[in-house]
Formats: C-alpha cells, structure tokens, sequence
C-alpha cells in the first residue's frame, strides 16, 4: 500500500460534488460496505446504507478493514501504523487515502451524527400504567425476600398492576407462594395478584378455544413441559407477563433480586450509544456492594427506567437532562448499525445491571474487558484468582447506555408491549439472548437503555465459577445456537412491518427443523468454528494490548488462546450443550422444539391481540 501508484479509485459519489473531507478532530470510521472482488487486484466497495461506492485495490481495501472503529484521523494513521508495519513511515500516504475515502462518502463521521440527535425540549413523558410481573419457580424464601424489599422501595399504585407468575414444580411450594402473596397484600394494602399453574392453565383454554388454528404452538409458548429439572423454562413464564401486560409498559422481576439501587463503583460517565456489551468493576468481598447501596432507597423502576419505554432517543436524552451529545458518546457504535441510529429510535427495553453474582454461566467476558477495567482485574495476582472464581462483580453501564444490540437482560428488565413483542422461547437457557435478538429484527430501529445502577443479585445457593473455565471449548447450547444463526441469515435490517417480519422468524424456524442431520451438523460445525476463531482473535488483540500488564495474567491469556487453537484441531461438537441426552437425541429434540416455536410464532400476535378481551383470573 505504500506505493502510490497502486491506488486505483473510481468514485461514484451520487452527488453534485465531493463532501469535504472529515476535520482532523473529527471522529471517523469506515462504513459498513459490501465488497465486490475485480481484475487487477482491485475491489468495489459499495455502502449498505447509503449506496455509495468507490473501487479501490485490494491493499487499501485491506487497510479500510481496520478502520471500522470511531477513532481521529490521526488516531486511524497510528492505528494503521502498528497493524501493518510497512506503513509505520507512510502517514502522509495513509492520510491521503482515508480523506479520499471521506470524500467518497464512506467514513461515517460521529460529529455529523450528534448533531442530528438532540435533546427533545420540553419532553414531560406521559404518566401511564406498568405491569409488574414478578417471576418465581421454588424460592419461596427469595420471593418472600423481594416483596419486603419493595415494601420499604416501591410506592404500589393502584393504577398499576402486581403478580407474581409462579413456575415452581414443587406442589409445596406454590402453595407457598400463594400465602405468600395473601399475606403480602393483606398487609400492605396492595392487589398483589398470584398467577400459579391454575390460573395459567384456565387462560391457556381460552385462548386455544378462541385460537383453534394456533391452539398447538399457543400450548408449547404458554404450556407446562414436564417436571425434567434439565429443562428449565424461564422464557415460558416471561411469555406470560408479556401477556399479562396488554399493550402497556411491562417491569419483569427475578425473585432473586432485591428492590433497591446500587451505584457504580467508580464515578459516573455521560451517555453513549453503543453496540458493545456491559462492563464490570470487581469486589473485593460478596458483600461490598452494600456500600453502594443507594442511601435513598429508590426504587429502581421509577424515573427513566420506566419513563424512557416507548419514548424516543432525544424524548430520552431530554429526559436524562442530557445536553446535545459529544461525538465522542459514539466512539463504540459499530458502523453496521450506525444508519439505524436516529433521533426518534424508539427505546423498547430498558434495564440495569447486576451487582453481586452477574447471572453469567461463563467468565470468559472477564478476559474481553476494555482496557480501564480489566486493569483492575489484575491488580494483584491474589485479586485476580479470587475474581475468576468468585461471581461477585457490578457488572452494568457506568453511565446511561443506549445499545443497538438486545443481548444479556437484567434481574430487572421494562419492555415497550404496545409495540409488537415476538415470544420468548419457553424452554432452556439464553431465552433473553434469543428474545433481543429477534426484537432487533422485529425492530431494527429500536435501542435499549442501560440505567447507570444496579440491582442486588443474590441467589440463594452460593455458586464460583468452576476452575478453567475459560479453557474449555466454546460449544453453543440451543438458544444462542438459533440467535446467531438468525443475525447470519439476516445480514442487513429485514424489509417489511413487524408483523411482516415476525411471521418471517417463524418460517426461519421452521427451516431449521426441516434440516436433515448432515446439514444441521455442518452448521452446527460452521457457526461453533465462527464462535472460537472469534474469540481467539479478540482474546489476541487482548493479549497484544497487554504489554504493561503483569506476567500472570499474559500467561492465562495466552494459555487460554492456546486451549482456543487446539479446540481448532478437535471433533467438532454434533449437538447442542445443555440439552438432555446424545448428540442425536439433541438434534432431534432441536429439530421438535423449533417445529413448535415456528407454531407460536405464527399464532403470538394473534394471541396478543386476544388476551385484550380475556379476564384474568389470578388469586
């Protein structure tokens, strides 16, 4: 690339004339572009949003690869300078290029972008009900934990609306759980409703009489699936207070959780918008957290946490008496969902993070941390084996995060329901990650707020990471199998409305469970080399960046890499983990469960629509 002579630009601007090119202070990264191979070494590069396009060879279209981070124009040259050491003494060449491929129209510019996105002035967000739904399976001690700590937090309004949705197995305790409500709303003064499997088994009739078409998939969304405790079934009871809700504003509770706000433990940061995941800041004991616990008490679903649902992205920012943004609030949005970002964004989720165990099977995310707060990961040796194990963290947004990307929930999570929801898959683990992403796809425009505090997570069985974890190969489990291989099958937003879209997911599905066994194997296979190779050069950039970081943890760093190259080189998993059985018990149980999902997703919306006339039974 430092040969001048190999530039070959063709510009095809679309324009009366050429933008300028970006100024030096200005925040710039390379636009999410298609690449279309030519002769000569040469390649088209054409925008997916805007159709802009430039032909250039093959080295600068290299180049432009390690360019799609928010970074100066300088910062870029440097950038470039260490990733291909043979530019180290060009800068003045690479310069030239980037402001040629400014002028071209493709290096998104996040000045431009603020500007466009303002604070709503005035904006006084509209008093309306919320739906609490409090959500429980044999914790009858953890739910009766919770409901106290609302008392001395929440205000019960009678506007509102209160139910804990009971998915416990043990006769013993629902019947728990029942008093427990009794006793609370007899004490308190509120109509805290219990929704156990009775009542949920007399609104399921109805709706599959009302619904005969749909009555089989509306039973697997909806309906109990045995008592195997290797099947959990988190998403079926998030299902019912997606209902429960009616086209208002939902507030889903875990029991685990306590109802009070714990602030981050370093100062706070302005807003961003973002499509990285959460960050974290490490305890030093289990129970640290409890010295930033908010001395108010607040309640954690009051203020924008409720507020911004259904608002816009400036309503939002008005609403968090933010000032117009700095560009640099954007240096994190990856440039494929840079055009998707727009002042009246809707805000569809919003939730907070966790402080105490981060709700996460893995602790792999540990090593991926941004530099500021991985270096306090390892600031003593002893620290650091204590924190790879202990699951006691404030994991979360240090200051209001609007994300692009629906992923992990929280203990607390608000969801828009007057906008059309797809299902949460009933059964397994990861159903938040699958839930996000198909709401992305429903809604490709929408982001989630991230509130700069955390709730208490404090399950009562006392759980550590087990030791090396992180060595162990990544497989995927069922749910985060079927959310990847949805984002890969829809490269660029889907066309259509949400409805279009949503009966599009259930022919997705139903694709699946028509693969035969050599082609779900070989995508099993395709996506699970994607997952690792991922990891592997993420884990290396890491490691590359670490140079000031103590030995041991360049060595776990690199032990783990290494793990990662020679799961490369091992039988590639047939099935799925955490699904009971054999590998071809799995696919096979995989193949069933997406036929059934494809099915309430064909009849949710009917379902929505339905409950809207259907009374509520619920003691």
């Amino acid at each position: 690339m430092n040969d001048g002579s190999s530039y070959n630009f063709s510009f095809s601007y679309n324009l009366a004339t050429a933008p300028a090119a970006p100024a030096e202070e200005d925040l710039i990264a390379f636009d999410d572009c298609m690449e279309f191979p030519l002769p000569g070494q040469r390649v088209l590069l054409r925008s997916r949003s805007s159709g802009k396009q430039i032909t250039v060879t093959n080295d600068v279209a290299y180049s432009l690869r390690l360019c799609r981070e928010f970074r100066t124009l300088s910062g870029h040259i440097q950038h470039l300078g260490r990733e291909i050491p043979e530019l180290r003494d060009e800068p003045d060449d690479i310069r030239q290029v980037l402001n040629s491929i400014g002028q071209a129209g493709l290096m998104l510019s996040a000045s431009a972008k603020t500007q466009s996105i303002k604070p709503v002035s005035g904006f006084q967000p509209a008093e309306t009900a919320l739906c609490y739904c409090i959500l429980s399976c044999d914790r009858s001690e953890a739910l009766a934990r919770l409901l106290e700590s609302m008392a001395a937090s929440h205000r019960f309004l009678g506007t509102n609306s209160y139910y804990v949705i009971d998915d416990s197995r043990k006769a013993e305790k629902r019947e728990k759980n029942r008093a427990i409500c009794r006793d609370f709303s007899a004490a308190h003064g509120v109509k805290l409703h219990y929704f156990g499997i009775d009542e949920q088994e007399r609104v399921l009739q109805q709706l599959q009489s009302r619904l005969p078409e749909h009555a089989e998939g509306i039973a697997f969304l909806l309906g109990r699936y045995g008592e195997n405790p290797a099947i959990p079934s988190y998403g079926r009871t998030r299902n019912w207070g997606l209902l429960l809700a009616k086209g208002s504003k939902l507030v889903l509770v875990d029991d685990d959780i306590l109802f009070q706000r714990v602030s981050p433990p370093t100062d706070p940061t302005g807003p961003e918008i973002t499509s990285r995941s959460r960050v974290a800041d490490f305890f030093a004991s289990d129970n640290e957290w409890q010295t930033l616990l908010d001395p108010e008490n607040t309640d954690p679903s009051t203020g924008s946490f409720s507020q911004a649902l259904g608002a816009s992205l400036g309503e939002t920012l008005s609403l968090l008496g933010e000032d117009p943004l700095p560009q640099s609030a954007l240096r994190n949005l990856y440039p494929a969902g840079f055009a998707q970002v727009q002042p009246d964004s809707k805000i569809l989720l919003t939730a907070c993070g966790y402080a105490g165990d981060p709700g996460t099977a893995s602790n792999i995310w540990i090593y991926q941390l941004p530099p500021k707060y991985r270096s306090k990961l390892f600031s003593s040796e002893q620290d650091y084996r204590r924190h790879i194990r202990s699951r006691s963290t404030w994991m979360g947004g240090f200051g209001p995060a609007f994300r692009n990307q629906f992923s992990l929930m929280s203990p607390l999570t608000g969801i828009d329901c007057s906008q059309l929801t797809p299902p949460f898959f009933p059964l397994l683990r990861n159903e938040d990650l699958l839930f996000g992403v198909l709401l992305h796809h429903l809604h490709p425009n929408a982001l989630f707020l991230d509130n700069p505090w955390a709730v208490p997570h404090l399950p009562a069985e006392h759980r550590q990471w087990e030791q090396d974890l992180s060595l162990k190969p990544q497989n995927y489990g069922l749910l985060d199998f079927s959310a990847d291989a949805l984002v890969l099958d829809t490269p660029t937003p889907p066309a259509g409305s949400a409805s279009d879209r949503l009966r599009g997911c259930a022919g997705f599905f139903s694709g699946l469970s028509r693969l035969d066994d050599r082609a779900l194997e070989e995508k099993i296979a395709e996506q699970t080399l994607g997952l690792r190779t991922t990891q592997i050069s993420r884990l290396a950039k890491v490691l590359d960046e670490s140079h000031e970081a103590p030995g041991f943890w360049q060595r776990d760093l690199q032990r783990i890499i290494e793990a990662g190259e020679q799961s490369l080189a091992a039988p590639l998993p047939r099935g799925f983990q955490a699904v009971p059985g054999g590998e071809d018990e799995q696919k096979a149980l995989a193949r069933t469960l997406w036929k059934r999902y494809a099915q309430g997703i064909r009849g949710w919306e009917a379902c929505l629509n339905t409950m809207q006339d259907i009374q509520i039974e619920a003691s």
